[in-house]
Formats: structure tokens, C-alpha cells, sequence
């Protein structure tokens, strides 16, 4: 008997483990700070750090940045070029 539950036993804790690690992994990628896209005229753009977080798990909810005006977050990708749209994280 004790040959059979010390595997089995094994083998659900590494099981475990797997996921735990999987979703830590995941839960690292989802969330992102929100970056909005500023024109400077004559072709400038700068991409600005708004200060929020966001997820990049597709919801219905897009991240908006309200100021004087507002705009669509998105990930940063360079300076002058904001990335992929991010959505709000869900409450």
C-alpha cells in the first residue's frame, strides 16, 4: 500500500504546483500600465505613461484615461509608438 500512495502523492503535489506556477505566470502578463497616445503636431507623437493599470484580457471594457480630454490606453511599445489596446480590469 505504501508503495502506490507515496507516488499518487507525488504526483498531485507536482501537479499542483504546475498550475500554481501557471497562473502566477499569466496573472504577471494580464496586467499592464496604460500608456495614452499624445500629438504634438507635425507628425510628434509621444506615447505617455497615464498612470492607471490595465489588462491585456480582451473584455468589453476598454481602458480610458479621462483629463483634459480622454483617450484609449494601449501597452507601451516605444517612445512614439503606444502597442496593442489595453481593457479595463474587472472589479
Amino acid at each position: 500500500m505504501k508503495k502506490f500512495i507515496f507516488p499518487v502523492v507525488l504526483v498531485l503535489i507536482g501537479t499542483g504546483s504546475a498550475y500554481a506556477t501557471k497562473a502566477v505566470k499569466e496573472n504577471k502578463k494580464a496586467i499592464e500600465a496604460g500608456y495614452r497616445l499624445v500629438n504634438h503636431g507635425g507628425g510628434q507623437f509621444e506615447c505617455v505613461d497615464a498612470e492607471k493599470e490595465c489588462t491585456t484580457v480582451a473584455n468589453a471594457n476598454v481602458c480610458t484615461w479621462t483629463g483634459p480630454g480622454s483617450a484609449q490606453l494601449r501597452a507601451v511599445g516605444s517612445e512614439t509608438m503606444c502597442g496593442d489596446l489595453l481593457y479595463e480590469i474587472p472589479q
